[in-house]
């Protein structure tokens, strides 16, 4: 991963040296990192790595000795070393044996996640499912798209493209990757991430097609387990709000809360108007409240292809006295307006989540040349929310994102005891 997730490979070495707000830790027998490190993810999945390793389609058989490490490209991106490079010349040359399996393995990493997040998912979706009101009121799934873009600097890495960064309202080279959230409540969880890769790649799709993909993956899971999608709510930006995403969450039987553009048309009254169109029809009727500055106007429209739709008119006044509008787009007849403009804004938490990856977990930070070991270090970041979302799931207090992540480091080099229980059975 480029930077920090490999250190604790070093199997025939004495010891490790954690380094955390500018203070060195005591230093930890490699062996003893391993057995806690260990414990602490199978405490947190239920289940034995080396089983996932094998279902993964790592080879396994050939080199145990090797991929029994493979814990470390979860569990441990948390030290302060920049490079492979630097990695090898602190801790031996024995480390650059870990670059070829992140090139030639990205699609056993890919499946390892899977393997870890879809049970975990659906575990959840089947609590939701049998919790009383309350329980439902504060675990509603939902599933976020969005995708992020991440700088480089390297002149010969494969398929690096040019990209428009709408933050810094200009060009940089760098990659795309599309991420996919599971959310339940507090409780939020990569569930997938996909690298976008350009025309040139043989393997090109669109953005778009990508979530489309993941759509119908996650429809046969739940067909595969005998369980509907009725009640879990996807939500995106309006990128992605095109007819192939829709028409794909549909037939999955996901309800959708989206933005559509001025491509869509809907009939009212009497007439095919796009977003805009109806924005103008609509500015100088009674307007209901939702909190201050903030109000809506609700319509049950049809579309062409989507059919019956709730279409939510929305009128922001800012401090400077200025107002804005946007329509907001939902296959759910009974949702009132207040209730379609709270699920679209939880689409905030994938913004938040992608920050934190980059800041605690090095999303993006990797200085690889080939692909696939670019994309091996985006499922190990992935794998890497998904144990920080479990730590912060199992404590007995709510904690930040930061906290957890210093607590896994605390805890994997002092050997303290979990305070919570596993997820399930071994």
């Amino acid at each position: 991963m480029g930077k920090k997730p490999i250190i604790a490979f070093l199997i025939r070495l004495p010891t490790l040296t954690l380094i955390s707000g500018g203070k060195t830790m005591e230093k930890k027998s490699s062996r003893e990192v391993k057995l806690v490190s260990a414990k602490l993810f199978q405490q947190l999945t239920g289940k034995r790595l080396r089983i996932l390793v094998i279902q993964a389609g790592f080879a396994y058989h050939k080199s145990p000795h090797l991929f029994q490490w493979l814990w470390v490209f979860i569990l441990l991106p948390f030290l302060e070393e920049d490079s492979l490079n630097e990695l090898s010349e602190n801790y031996g040359q024995q480390l650059r044996k870990l670059y070829p399996i992140l090139i030639h393995y990205y699609q056993a990493f890919q499946k390892l996640l899977q393997l870890l997040a879809f049970p975990i998912f659906f575990e959840e979706l089947a609590k939701f499912s049998q919790g009383n009101e309350s329980y439902q009121s504060r675990h509603r799934p939902m599933i976020i798209v969005d995708d992020t873009k991440t700088e480089k600097s390297g002149k010969i890495m494969e398929f690096l493209h040019r990209l428009f960064d709408h933050v810094k309202d200009t060009y940089i080279m760098g990659y795309n990757p599309v991420v996919i959230l599971a959310v339940f409540g507090d409780f939020v969880f990569p569930i997938s991430i996909m690298l976008w890769l350009p025309k040139t790649h043989p393997d090109h799709r669109s953005k778009n097609d990508m979530a489309c993909d993941f759509i119908s993956q996650l429809k046969a899971e739940s067909q595969k387990r005998g369980c509907s999608l009725d009640q879990v709510e996807i939500t995106f930006d309006s990128a992605y709000c095109k007819q192939k995403v829709i028409k794909a969450a549909k037939n999955a039987g996901l309800t959708f809360v989206s933005k559509p553009s001025n491509n869509h048309t809907f009939e009212f009254e009497g007439m095919r108007l796009s977003p805009k169109e109806i924005i103008e029809k609509v500015k100088d009727r009674t307007w209901k409240y939702y909190e201050k500055d903030n109000d809506y106007q609700r319509f049950e429209l049809t579309h062409p292809v989507y059919g019956q739709v709730v279409l939510i008119v929305r009128r922001r006044i800012l401090k400077n006295g200025k107002v804005i509008y946007d329509v907001l787009i939902c296959n759910k007849l009974v949702y009132n307006g207040v209730q379609i403009n709270n699920r679209y804004r939880k689409r905030w938490q994938i913004e938040l989540h992608i920050k934190y990856y980059k800041q605690y977990l090095n999303f993006g930070k990797g200085q690889f040349q080939k692909l696939g070991a670019i994309q091996s270090q985006l499922y190990c970041v992935a794998l890497a929310g998904l144990v920080v979302a479990l730590f912060r799931l199992r404590l007995p207090r709510k904690v930040s994102f930061r906290t957890a992540v210093k607590r896994i480091i605390k805890l994997i080099y002092h050997g303290q005891s979990p305070p919570f229980q596993p997820l399930a059975a071994n």
